[in-house]
């Protein structure tokens, strides 16, 4: 009996040394932040946060899905007092580690603006690095109060998820925030942040429902803004970037389209030389290939050769609509330092490769179509 009694008051005193879950907050005592959007606006750092809305990624019991959107807003002289700023007004403590995008107006697109961000995200614990780095020319208040379709959350939109769309239809690459930190500081580099938009479109019960689309890309170069281009002036980035899965591919004659082919397996290269003392380049881009739509009979060489000229105008297309806005679309800058630092700094001003249209002196591209359309090709 003195064994049992023994036993039980071992068991009540240490029990009374567990700590339990009495300092845990429920998920509806807390902000968790979704999206951040910063602003400059009358030499003033303006912040927005969206709040993760959980009755939009889990049904209720009832079945029932409902989209909120709440946005919480702050200004101050800096990024970090803008961020104090905004907890005064918050009914509860800001939970930063659920965050997953961060959007930069255009005018926000200063070094100093981002400066003050980054150095701030490397010295709050809370701060995640795989975030998702944007811009836009929208108002602020518009893109974060978006609604996805469908009674879809937030989370899953291309504002926080641009990854699924992109691996369907390979245009624009989103960036994440450790490389975007990267190419903020390497020499020579320059930086493409995707820039998103408000589109019409999609409809739901028959009413408009605008939605958010990745539809171009914001240049950064040596930590400098330079500009923003549209998605049709820079289709030929995606031929060089190494995250490219599946992109489509239009074949004209006569201002009509005679076939669509879905081009995958994409490997590139640019090599970099001296010919009489400037640089110049010399770029290989191979691929696989398979037709979803042909309108007419075509000839297998033939329609290779046709994608392969389509995608060389498409590569200069975009480096030469880039030189008109002294951007170095290609990095071709970074890629030449990379082999020839010496030679580099001997040629640069003002940590740029001086560029012109014969800067690029070859493109060679090979197209295999493997299959589709067997039918109609002879």
């Amino acid at each position: 009996m003195k064994k049992i009694i023994r036993c039980i008051l071992a068991v009540i005193l240490l029990s009374t040394l567990l700590t339990g879950c009495w300092g845990a907050r429920e998920i509806e005592h807390m902000v968790y932040v979704n999206t951040l959007g910063v602003d400059y606006v009358k030499d003033k750092v303006v912040i927005y946060i969206q709040m993760v809305n959980f009755s939009g990624i889990a049904k209720r019991e009832s079945g029932q899905i409902t989209q909120k959107t709440a946005i919480g807003k702050a200004e101050g002289d800096s990024f970090d007092t803008a961020i104090f700023n905004l907890y005064t007004s918050s009914p509860q403590r800001v939970v930063w580690s659920h965050i997953k995008t961060i959007v930069f107006s255009e005018a926000a697109l200063r070094s100093d603006v981002i400066r003050q961000v980054l150095d701030e995200w490397d010295r709050y614990y809370e701060f995640r690095y795989t975030i998702w780095m944007m811009a836009t020319k929208e108002p602020m208040e518009d893109v974060l109060n978006t609604l996805s379709i469908s009674d879809l959350s937030v989370i899953y939109s291309q504002l926080n998820s641009p990854l699924r769309e992109y691996e369907q239809n390979s245009i624009i690459a989103p960036m994440y925030m450790y490389k975007f930190i990267w190419k903020w500081k390497e020499k020579g580099a320059t930086l493409l942040l995707p820039y998103i938009d408000i589109r019409s479109g999609w409809t739901e019960e028959r009413k408009p429902n605008p939605n958010i689309s990745v539809s171009g890309v914001c240049f950064l170069d040596n930590q400098k803004f330079q500009s923003c281009l549209k998605s049709k002036d820079i289709l030929g980035l995606r031929w060089l970037e190494k995250k490219t899965k599946r992109t489509p591919l239009m074949i004209r004659e006569d201002n009509k389209v005679k076939a669509v082919m879905v081009m995958t397996k994409i490997k590139s290269s640019i090599k970099p030389k001296l010919k009489h003392g400037k640089p110049v380049f010399d770029i290989k881009v191979s691929m696989q290939a398979t037709t979803t739509e042909l309108s007419t009979s075509f000839n297998k060489k033939k329609l290779e050769l046709q994608a392969a000229n389509e995608i060389e105008k498409q590569l200069m297309k975009t480096y030469l609509k880039g030189l008109e806005e002294d951007i170095d679309v290609y990095e071709l800058s970074r890629v030449f330092y990379r082999s020839k630092p010496k030679e580099w700094h001997k040629l640069s001003a003002k940590g740029k490769l001086p560029l012109d249209p014969s800067s690029i002196e070859k493109i060679d591209i090979k197209v295999n179509l493997n299959s589709g359309g067997i039918a109609k090709m002879r």
